[in-house]
């Protein structure tokens, strides 16, 4: 979408300008330049934005969707309203307007559908030792001790990015968050949005684990040492299992700084999202997340594993010392079944971000 729109900007602009440098010859024979087209699109696209509504509910569009789409009327316009273009100039400036209509439409809210979100935790409730699940699925969590390895802490209700205090749930030394096992929470695709706010470090934390379910063998969502989102999956590719690690690439985040971060994975793709915009694709990803379902391990926020689970065999695939834990706050963690769009990826961070 950032590409099509940015050619049909170039292409809009480029007609407007060059109206200016287009002149005629006196003794040349007059040129008939048929507009009906573009002023139709133009008047298309007018009508469009005087009947939607940017905002975060379905139906309406991202925020900035409008303004993108008046600019590529108003450069159109421009074009309409000049006696020196050519018929190339105006098709093309047509054509460059329809596209930009397109961009606009692609970025309407679409709702989610209820039952793809199967876990849903705010922290919210500033005290006590279990966090509700507002999926409606009653998949509600324990605040858990960590690992005595990594010092057996424990959750702590801290200020959230609204100032609120007590509203989020800070991590370190393991403090983890269990939610027991369920197959609608080890789904073959996925998204995965939360909040963070990284604990300042030095030198950065690897295996930052924010979510897991049994490791790298179903799948995790973490920071690593370069400071980046991180997931793993573990896919089956035609009967084969394929382990998928990837990054957001660009940029590092900061820490002590509070994020919106998603990821999807499904379709053959992973895509990562910073603060409702998408940084990262990869189409490299075929196949279907793993089930583990006939050796189930606990959803776990904090720590890669439930403390419970670790051994200290090395054989083990749940052996402690390969392990690792969050060290920062996290907040408003949700869970879907389904590949969220750009658009709905960016609803969510517009319902939940503070206020400028």
């Amino acid at each position: 979408m950032k590409t099509n729109i940015k050619h049909a900007m170039w292409l809009l602009t480029l007609a407007a300008t060059s109206i200016f440098v287009a002149c005629s010859d006196g003794d040349d024979p007059e040129v008939v330049v048929d507009k009906t087209e573009l002023n139709a699109t133009i008047q298309e696209a007018t009508d469009l934005l005087a009947n939607s509504q940017e905002g975060t509910a379905e139906g309406q569009f991202q925020l900035g969707a409008k303004a993108e789409l008046q600019t590529a009327v108003d450069l159109a316009q421009q074009v309409s309203d000049s006696e020196t273009v050519t018929q190339v100039q105006v098709d093309n400036a047509n054509t460059a307007l329809e596209q930009a209509i397109v961009t606009f439409e692609g970025k309407e809210v679409v709702a989610i559908e209820p039952d793809a979100l199967v876990g849903h935790w705010t922290f919210d409730e500033g005290t006590g030792s279990s966090t509700t699940d507002y999926s409606g699925n009653e998949r509600d969590g324990t605040l858990s001790a960590g690992h005595a390895n990594w010092g057996a802490g424990t959750p702590e209700w801290v200020t959230d990015r609204y100032g609120n205090a007590a509203k989020a749930l800070h991590f370190d030394k393991g403090a983890n968050v269990e939610i027991p096992y369920a197959t609608a929470l080890n789904p073959q695709q996925m998204s995965i949005t939360l909040w963070v706010k990284g604990d300042v470090v030095d030198p950065i934390w690897a295996n930052n684990y924010m979510i897991s379910m049994n490791r790298w063998n179903g799948y995790k969502f973490q920071l690593q040492e370069a400071n980046k989102a991180f997931m793993t999956v573990k896919a089956n590719v035609d009967g084969n299992p394929v382990y998928y690690d990837r990054d957001n690439e660009s940029p590092t985040l900061d820490q002590d700084v509070w994020y919106h971060l998603a990821v999807t994975f499904g379709g053959g793709e992973m895509t990562f999202y910073i603060n409702g915009t998408e940084v990262k694709k990869w189409d490299n990803t075929p196949g279907t997340a793993i089930s583990i379902a006939d050796a189930p391990v606990n959803l776990t926020i904090g720590q890669d594993l439930p403390t419970g689970t670790y051994s200290s065999d090395d054989t083990s695939p749940y052996y402690v010392d390969w392990g690792g834990y969050f060290k920062g706050t996290l907040d408003e963690i949700r869970i879907y079944n389904k590949v969220l769009s750009a658009t709905q990826v960016g609803s969510i961070y517009d319902l939940e971000k503070p206020l400028d």
